[in-house]
């Protein structure tokens, strides 16, 4: 397999019915010069088999059969960097449409960052709920800079939207015990060991159906605040917590020390009650959508776990 620029990591699970629309996506890309590095996780539905027969006509497009079996989408995804040498990575869900000057716009972007520290770019998108024929919103609701403005969130900035340099790769080559999400990692190493750039723009279709893996998105943040009252819920979910100290574990010794001050204040949020992590998330400057407010009002209604 020739070398590229770019490596496109594909992690596959029954995914027949929309990957031939997302491989063709790829292959409509203005920007060409990219490996197609596939992994699937087990499917039955045929997945394989269309894989096999879109490489056989595209070079670029790589099934790696190494008999692991991950039953994770995230987990399917980390083990998919270790086949990774480009200078950028990008992860590729197997039911989304990117628009044709997606690669082109993102390695822009990336080529003016410095490539000797770990890089995140990411781009936004439409949400495309394919049943009702809408293509609308916005994707991702928030952009986070820093620890602060991530650790609460439950998620990190959606996998197919960010492309990140191979410093920043081979850092989240090492995987945690316990993965919440793929992108959850990547973005939290992002904000801890380097720098995260936003791209103000929607380069591709987030296909929003029931039998997704990440589940319902957001299409907008009316949509989010209707979903604020919802349901007996907990500011943040025991996985997305557990995750974190796994990665603050697995980074630990390599873990700048003002990024390592902010992990270990995190976690005192587990020992104290609701009025007084309210007050100590506001002060110090935690952030939930961008907004002290919005967490400081959660931490008080609801609990932390």
């Amino acid at each position: 397999m020739e070398k590229k620029k770019l490596d496109i990591l594909l992690a596959t699970y029954n995914g027949s019915l929309f990957l031939p629309q997302q491989i063709r996506s790829l292959q409509n890309q203005t920007f060409t010069d990219w490996n197609l590095l596939v992994h699937d996780d087990g499917s039955t539905d045929g997945t394989v088999e269309l894989i096999r027969e879109f490489a056989a006509h595209d070079n670029r497009i790589t099934l790696i059969e190494d008999g692991h079996r991950l039953h994770d989408a995230g987990l399917n995804f980390m083990h998919l960097l270790q086949y990774s040498d480009a200078s950028y990575a990008i992860f590729c869900d197997q039911d989304d449409i990117w628009l044709e000057d997606k690669l082109q716009k993102m390695i822009e972007v990336m080529d003016q960052q410095d490539s000797a520290i770990p890089q995140m770019v990411y781009s936004n998108c439409y949400v495309y709920d394919y049943q009702h024929d809408d293509i609308s919103g916005h994707g991702i609701l928030f952009q986070p800079t820093s620890l602060h403005d991530t650790l609460f969130l439950n998620a990190g900035i959606q996998g197919c939207a960010l492309m990140f340099n191979a410093a920043l790769r081979e850092i989240c080559k090492k995987i945690p015990s316990q993965v919440a999400m793929h992108d959850h990692v990547i973005t939290l190493a992002a904000v801890s060991f380097g720098h995260i750039t936003c791209i103000p723009q929607r380069l591709m279709l987030y296909r929003r159906h029931s039998s997704a893996v990440t589940g319902h998105t957001d299409k907008n943040r009316m949509e989010r605040a209707k979903g604020f009252f919802r349901g007996k819920k907990t500011v943040l979910s025991l996985f997305h917590f557990q995750g974190v100290r796994s990665f603050y574990d697995t980074y630990y010794d390599v873990i700048p020390e003002e990024s390592r001050k902010v992990f270990e204040d995190f976690f005192q949020f587990e020992h104290h009650g609701r009025l007084r992590n309210a007050f100590h998330a506001f002060c110090s400057g935690y952030k939930v959508l961008g907004s002290r407010s919005i967490l400081f009002v959660k931490l008080l209604i609801r609990p932390l776990l």
